[in-house]
């Protein structure tokens, strides 16, 4: 949550990552309302993976891919610019990967 800004961050450990926007009492956002979405992929012993995220093909969420994750002490930065301000955190990933075949929260699929 950023001020009146919260997002659902799904990150996968097969690499395909989605970001969800909503307002302060969870009405859904456009993915524009956000700019500038970016994930670094933090896993020991290795460069950050930088990844640019763009809107998704409806303008709900931001989508990117990368590599697969498999240590379990991976991390992702998550940042982005809403109204003007840059915020940016830390997160954990998954135990487990995501089941591609299952709807995600918002009714589409993951990606």
């Amino acid at each position: 949550m950023h001020g009146d800004l919260h997002f659902e961050v799904l990150l996968d450990p097969e690499g395909r990552h989605r970001i969800y926007l909503t307002d302060a009492v969870r009405n859904e956002l456009p993915a524009s309302a956000a700019s500038e979405v970016t994930v670094n992929v933090l896993r020991s012993g290795e460069k950050p993976e930088a990844l640019v995220l763009e809107i998704d093909e409806f303008g709900e969420s931001w989508i990117a891919s990368g590599r697969p994750v498999t240590a379990e002490d991976s991390r992702a930065v998550v940042a982005l610019v809403h109204e003007g301000e840059r915020y940016e955190i830390e997160l954990p990933f998954l135990p487990e990967p995501l089941d591609s075949d299952a709807p995600d929260p918002h009714g589409g699929r993951v990606p």
